[in-house]
């Protein structure tokens, strides 16, 4: 049994690989700034305000 390739048009391919790239990049810098905020939940002191 042969499986049928389905033809994608290059347009499509580009549109999905930007898209891909937009979401992966954007989940990114979420993930970033949730990590960012979660690192200030203890509220640990700047060492150089004990000077």
């Amino acid at each position: 049994m042969e499986l049928k390739k389905i033809k994608v048009p290059e347009n499509t391919k580009r549109w999905m690989s930007f898209i891909g790239r937009t979401l992966f990049y954007a989940a990114v810098i979420l993930v970033l700034i949730y990590l960012y905020q979660y690192s200030h939940v203890g509220g640990g002191s700047f060492i150089y305000n004990q000077f």
